[in-house]
C-alpha cells in the first residue's frame, strides 16, 4: 500500500504547487492539482494511521480521528504553505 509521512508529503505538496503555478491556464491541470492539493493537505493532517492511509510517523490509528473529516481548497491550501517548512527535513525510501 501507500505509506505516507509528514516530509513526505510536505515535498509532494511542495511539488503540487510548483505544477499548479507553472500550468495555471490550462483548466484541467488546475482541475488536477486542485484534487492533488485536497487529497495530500488531508493526509498530512490527519496524524494517525486507518485503514488504507498509513502514516509511517504515525503507525497506530487514534481513536480521537475516528469519525469524517472535510477539507476545504481554501483550508488544503493553507495545509500546504505551512508543509513547505517541513521541505528540509528528508525523505526516506521505503525499504
Amino acid at each position: 500500500g501507500v505509506e505516507r509521512s509528514a516530509g513526505a508529503l510536505a515535498v509532494a505538496l511542495d511539488e503540487i504547487a510548483r505544477t499548479a503555478e507553472v500550468h495555471a491556464l490550462d483548466p484541467q491541470l488546475r482541475n488536477m492539482t486542485a484534487a492533488a492539493t485536497l487529497i495530500a493537505a488531508a493526509a498530512f493532517r490527519r496524524p494517525e494511521s486507518r485503514g488504507g492511509h498509513f502514516r509511517t510517523d504515525y503507525p497506530k490509528a487514534d481513536d480521537a480521528w475516528r469519525r469524517r473529516t472535510f477539507i476545504t481548497l481554501a483550508e488544503a491550501s493553507g495545509v500546504a504553505a505551512s508543509a513547505r517548512a517541513l521541505r528540509a527535513e528528508p525523505v526516506m525510501a521505503a525499504s
